[in-house]
């Protein structure tokens, strides 16, 4: 099980809303949702960790919305869990590794 944050909810947003944003990502356990915040609990950790990475500052009724890996409180113990968030991609690459190419910077003062 994995637990997601998400942020900036439009002020009318349903649980229905956020099944439909996260439909495609795996099954959802709960929808805890709060005064323009909420939490998102997934079956499956490959899910969590895909739905962080795609749908981060995705629109959401003209909100840009922010889904990161929820932090743990203060004090508890983690066991295989995240930390305190995390890039979102299992590999640790976000973007992947650096590709060379023509382009050049000039820099003058």
């Amino acid at each position: 099980m994995s637990r997601v944050y998400i942020g900036r909810l439009p002020t009318r947003c349903s649980e229905r809303d956020i099944e439909r944003f996260f439909k495609g990502y795996g099954r959802l356990r709960d929808i805890v949702l709060k005064n323009g915040y909420g939490f998102v609990e997934f079956d499956n950790d490959k899910d969590a960790d895909d739905a962080v990475y795609d749908l981060h500052g995705r629109d959401m009724r003209g909100e840009r919305i922010i889904v990161e890996h929820a932090r743990l409180p203060p004090g508890s113990r983690g066991g295989s869990r995240r930390s305190y968030g995390g890039s979102g991609r299992r590999d640790g690459l976000r973007f992947g590794p650096p590709t060379r190419t023509e382009y050049r910077v000039i820099v003058e003062n």
